[in-house]
């Protein structure tokens, strides 16, 4: 099934329980049709399974995946075995020799054994014709050409043998026909290529590709090694991945890719399951179109990883790229990237699993939505943690590293700006005095649990933040010219928990609320670890927290605070339960007592002296600051 790229504030959310069920019933049909088939060959492939949004298990697949593609049983009887000798290979009905080239010229099944020094396996069959190919431990390698070459064909399913090793390779040049370019692959297709099977395939490409196919490329199962030049695994019109596991080295080019940017529905990466090692030297995963994840286990690293430092910033280096959509729904999932780990130029919606990044960009840069609605992100080092015109926060468990802005509703694309190794926001993190707020800019949360660590703005709206429900904790820059909230146009704060530390001199509380929001600015900088508690008349601690940062200025609202009076206490400990050093429960003690701090309205700042605070530092856009 294929996703159409979109544009505009989008989000899918429902994309794994609803649009993908399409193929669900087809992979379930065709594994029990392929395990029940006599045959002298491996086990069939096994369907995927998805944890949707609602936490439940379904058997839905991004890709689709025909019965014969899972098939790996064959009729002995009826199938050609070619055994490939440097001797001499045998021709006979479908198989033509002509020197160290074996040709397959019919439809059929055909089992290869033997090895070739320097020869080419070719499949050259009618247009509409298929051809099954069980590789059973097979070397190949060709000085001057693809090692195997399908020039037409309509399909070729190629079966790794259990328990065998198949070895592909290439030499560094080809000797190609005038103005011709291709084949430029170890193994090449210019028919829809199948490759399934529990035995293994290693591809040496010395010359540019790995596997290529010009038309689909569908891997079930197997083990596969590739190390190639350019590309590892390259589809034009998509790219899916049912399971099996990986290991692709590249120096020039992409692990996997996608590349068909002449159909809109075409060149999409679909990844329903498998465990993946890609060290790429320039993306990780592309997609010119649509990139959906579930169910693997992946570990990307671009480059020499987010501490890059010979990069050519030309080039892209990213981990999971698209053009259009990307969506994760299950999996683990760990990028170590020299520029942006997820980016998209239309959609980023993380909807489950499990992702650990570290960039020398942005963790996740979207065009134009961000959401994440569950699962657990990690961003442990980025320039920008997370950015999109429109940034969705509805649940999921978010740890965001930043040097610069931890999240920026912000937008655009890297190629549009000019700070950062890759580029960032063009406001260089903040709106300063005189920027013009956009209200098509817009940070929403509401649930989830996000942790901010950021040195520049925690979180940087040019336009709009809401926030209804959820924790948000802002460790935030202890340096000027930032502040751990920062937003052009307005905050409205009407549930949730949000704590956000950081400097008093670009301070801002929320612009509306409906929950209780005090801002409290500090006469002197407060040392890291030191407790910040609020105690109600009666003596009960109705806040405490310990930044991990020096401070001078604290913005807090939960559930809890109401208008009154609190004693506002510096130091001591908490006997409670501590979360990022936020306590849930508990009451402080030994501390100091500063003020009693008089909270009169829903939005109220104050000095840490307990009087009201006046405005510092530079206006952003419209939003107080104190």
């Amino acid at each position: 099934m294929n996703i159409h790229k979109q544009t505009g504030k989008i989000l899918m959310p429902i994309l794994v329980s609803g649009l993908l069920l399409g193929a669900c019933g087809q992979v379930a049909e065709s594994q029990a049709s392929a395990s029940t088939s006599s045959s002298s060959e491996t086990t069939a492939a096994t369907a995927s399974s998805a944890t949707d949004a609602s936490g439940d298990t379904t058997t839905s697949t991004y890709g689709t995946y025909e019965e014969e593609d899972l098939e790996t049983t064959y009729d002995e009887a009826e199938a050609v075995t070619i055994n490939l000798s440097d001797d001499g290979t045998e021709a006979s009905d479908g198989v033509t020799v002509d020197g160290s080239t074996v040709t397959i010229t019919q439809a059929g099944t055909y089992v290869i054994n033997g090895s070739l020094s320097d020869g080419q396996l070719q499949v050259s069959v009618g247009a509409e014709d298929k051809v099954h190919i069980i590789l059973n431990g097979v070397t190949i390698n060709n000085n001057d050409g693809a090692a195997i070459n399908i020039t037409e064909g309509e399909k070729v399913i190629t079966t790794l043998a259990s328990g065998t090793e198949n070895t592909l390779t290439d030499g560094s040049s080809y000797t190609l026909a005038t103005d011709e370019t291709e084949p430029d692959a170890t193994f090449y297709s210019k028919a829809d290529l199948v490759i399934n099977g529990d035995g293994k395939l290693v591809i040496e490409g010395n010359y540019s590709n790995g596997i290529r196919s010009k038309d689909d490329l569908i891997l079930v199962s197997g083990e596969y090694d590739i190390t190639a030049v350019n590309n590892g695994i390259k589809a034009k019109d998509n790219l899916s991945i049912l399971d099996g596991t990986y290991t692709v080295t590249t120096s020039e080019g992409d692990g996997l890719q996608a590349d068909n940017e002449d159909e809109a529905d075409l060149g999409n990466v679909y990844i329903d399951g498998g465990s993946f090692t890609i060290n790429a030297g320039r993306d990780g995963v592309q997609a010119i179109s649509n990139l959906m994840v579930q169910n693997a286990e992946m570990t990307i690293t671009t480059a020499d990883g987010a501490s890059s430092t010979s990069v050519d910033t030309a080039e892209s280096y990213k981990g999971l790229k698209s053009t259009g959509a990307i969506e994760i729904a299950s999996g683990t999932i760990n990028i170590d990237s020299a520029d942006d780990a997820i980016h998209a130029n239309a959609t980023i919606s993380v909807l489950g699993g499990t992702i650990n990044a570290a960039s020398g960009d942005d963790g996740m840069h979207a065009d134009t939505n961000l959401s994440i609605s569950g699962g657990t992100v990690d961003i442990q080092q980025s320039y920008e943690g997370l950015e999109s015109s429109i940034i969705d926060i509805a649940g999921g468990e978010i740890n965001v590293v930043a040097s610069d802005d931890g999240l920026n509703a912000g937008g655009g694309s890297d190629t549009e700006t000019t700070t950062g190794t890759f580029g960032a926001d063009s406001f260089g993190g903040q709106m300063g005095g005189g920027m013009e707020a956009d209200e098509s800019k817009e940070l929403n949360i509401s649930g989830g649990t996000l942790i901010v660590d950021s040195e520049g703005d925690g979180l940087d709206s040019n336009g709009i933040i809401t926030m209804t429900d959820g924790l948000v904790i802002v460790n935030g820059t202890t340096s000027g010219g930032n502040g751990s909230l920062d937003y052009g146009s307005s905050f409205d704060l009407s549930g949730g928990t949000l704590v956000a530390t950081g400097t008093s001199d670009m301070a801002q509380n929320a612009s509306t609320a409906s929950q209780t929001s005090v801002g409290i600015t500090y006469d002197t900088t407060q040392e890291a670890g030191t407790l910040v508690s609020l105690v109600d008349a009666d003596g009960n601690t109705v806040f405490s927290f310990s930044p991990t940062k020096t401070y001078s200025h604290v913005v807090i609202s939960t559930a809890d605070l109401a208008t009154g009076d609190y004693t506002l206490v510096s130091g001591g400990t908490n006997d409670g339960t501590e979360s990022n050093g936020y306590y849930t429960d508990g009451s402080v003690s030994g501390g100091t007592e500063l003020a009693t701090l008089s909270i009169t309205d829903t939005i109220t700042n104050l000095t840490s002296t307990g009087e009201t605070a006046t405005a510092t530092g530079m206006m952003g856009g419209g939003g107080p600051q104190f």
